[in-house]
């Protein structure tokens, strides 16, 4: 099942065939993930495919699948880093949104401007309370 989630699009999106400009955009995801390992989580390896403009989301993640599906349109945005916290904590975790949480409310995180701090301190929890610390 999971073999074939990494490879399914949803909410919309379209699964964009690897190409030089596609795998420069799903390099700066995982190179993300790395720095976040050096960084001393202990993530798993998450699998990372890139979506087309199409999708109604900025990314999303398979719940506690270990999968994240990326927008190509929300790669170089300014909170890049907090987008891919929250769903590492999604993927990884198996945490849905949490309603009044600044990292995963979406309304909260989009509306309010998560801070890179404040998500990490926030990432950091999430991953303390998961059986990965």
């Amino acid at each position: 099942m999971r073999k074939a989630l990494k490879n399914t699009a949803a909410r919309g999106g379209k699964m964009l065939k690897m190409d030089d400009n596609i795998y420069a955009l799903r390099r700066k995801v995982i190179d993300e993930l790395y720095s976040i390992k050096r960084k001393g989580y202990n993530i798993p390896r998450i699998e990372v495919r890139i979506v087309s403009e199409n999708t109604d989301a900025c990314a999303y993640a398979y719940l506690g699948q270990n999968i994240i599906h990326f927008n190509k349109k929300y790669i170089n945005v300014k909170r890049f880093t907090q987008v891919v916290l929250h769903e590492i904590v999604h993927a990884t975790f198996g945490i849905g949104e949490v309603v009044g949480c600044r990292l995963m409310h979406c309304t909260e995180f989009w509306l309010n401007d998560c801070s890179e701090s404040e998500a990490w301190k926030l990432f950091d929890k999430y991953y303390q309370e998961s059986n990965l610390s």
